[in-house]
């Protein structure tokens, strides 16, 4: 008997009955290779290409002041300017200052003098404008909540990979940049 449309009323069944398991079309390709629920999973980043906390602290400290000297100067020149050029200069020094930096160098002005720098956490490339903005929105978020601020602090010091929230939501990892 053979096995088409015209043989059996159940074609589809013997198609799938002559694939391989490994040929399935059901799953997605490599879905072999996806480990089990806490198998380990590889070597993973190294911890000395981690950037360490003290760093990270310092590069937010000192992109803060960045952020607060380009407001700052934009207020001087708002008396000349008026109120809508400081609206416009607020907008684009917080909304853009580090999801432009961070995807175009991997890192912002702070970032870079501490020797740090931003990539994705699969494959270890740079974020790209999106995966910077949204990192950002999240950084602004945790900023506006509290508790969020204080487990961000805690899971950069202590989390896994030393992933802040923003970078988890994000899938960013913050490394040495010599590395």
């Amino acid at each position: 008997m053979g096995c088409g449309p015209a043989d059996c009323c159940c074609w589809i069944t013997c198609v799938e009955l002559q694939q391989s398991i490994a040929d399935s079309p059901y799953g997605y390709p490599g879905w072999r290779d996806v480990p089990y629920v806490g198998e380990p999973q590889g070597a993973g980043l190294d911890e000395d290409v981690v950037g360490r906390f003290g760093a990270r602290l310092a590069a937010r400290l000192l992109d803060t002041g960045v952020l607060v000297a380009a407001i700052f100067l934009a207020s001087l020149l708002a008396d000349y300017a008026g109120d809508v050029f400081l609206a416009l200069v607020f907008v684009a020094v917080v909304g853009g200052y580090e999801p432009a930096l961070t995807s175009v160098y991997g890192a912002t002005l702070g970032k870079r003098l501490c020797g740090l720098r931003v990539v994705r956490s699969g494959d270890g490339r740079g974020p790209g404008f999106g995966r910077a903005l949204w990192r950002w929105v999240c950084v602004l978020i945790g900023c506006a909540v509290p508790v969020l601020w204080i487990v961000n602090l805690l899971r950069c010091a202590w989390g896994p990979y030393r992933q802040c929230l923003h970078d988890k939501a994000a899938g960013t990892v913050v490394c040495r940049a010599e590395h």
